[in-house]
This record gives C-alpha cells, structure tokens and sequence, in this order.
C-alpha cells in the first residue's frame, strides 16, 4: 500500500503528540490542524488520505468540522475520537459522515488497524478493475 497522509484535527496536544509519533512510525505521513480553519487550508493544499476528528476541537465543534470536510472530500475516510461516552454524540457523528466512532484512551494497535482497513478500502475503489477481454470472433 502506498505511504498515506493522515490530517489529525484535535486541540488536546498529549492527543496529538501520541497520534503523530504512533502514525510516523509506521510509516504515515501526518498533517496537525488544532481548528478548523487550519484543517481545512491543508486540505485544500494538500492532498489527505484519511482525517481523524475530535470531538472536543473548539470552534467549531468536531461534528461541524466534519460537515465542512465532507463538503470538500466527500469520500474522505474520517473517524471522529471522542473522550465522552455519548450516544448522541457517536450517533450524530456517523450521521454526519464519520465511518468510526472511537473512545479515548485509544488503543494503539486498534488504532492502527482501523486506519489500515479503512485505507486498504479507500484505495481498492480507487484502483481500476481488472475486467477479461472481450472479443467477438466473426466468421
């Protein structure tokens, strides 16, 4: 799979600092944004795999931050992090376009597997398909 740029858009920096050494070394590119004024210049300079959110970013808050994304990436793979056990706050998130919902404290290898799966699946709708040949033999 080729190198993926992850952008992580959370305020808490200790969040922060351990999500980018995590991705870094195993091999990810990353992009910080603490607000979503940030987030969204990178993503209109940059090209990103994958956005992880958090829900606790201020002003806007995590959900409108993601609305804003997905009105520039629709297909964009985004889990939105969270500290707070809510089921509203997970329900409106996957509502809102989020294709997990994860809880601090995250576990690490959890992490880096869901990044991989949603990765490897991103990549395989964006790879053409191999189709057969079709030729009509006229005689």
């Amino acid at each position: 799979m080729p190198s993926a740029r992850i952008l992580i858009i959370e305020d808490e920096r200790q969040t922060v600092d351990t999500l980018r050494d995590l991705f870094e070394q195993h091999g990810y590119e990353t992009e910080v944004a603490l607000n979503k004024q940030v987030a969204l210049t990178i993503l209109q300079e940059r090209s990103m795999d994958i956005a992880i959110v958090s829900t606790s970013v201020q002003e806007p808050s995590g959900p409108d931050v993601l609305h804003e994304i997905r009105k520039l990436h629709a297909n964009m793979p985004i889990i939105m992090i969270s500290d707070q056990k809510s089921k509203r706050i997970e329900s409106s998130s996957i509502k809102a376009g989020a294709k997990i919902f994860l809880l601090k404290p995250l576990d690490h290898m959890f992490v880096l597997q869901t990044i991989e799966n949603l990765l490897e699946a991103r990549f395989a709708v964006a790879a053409p398909k191999k189709t057969k040949a079709y030729s009509k033999n006229k005689k």
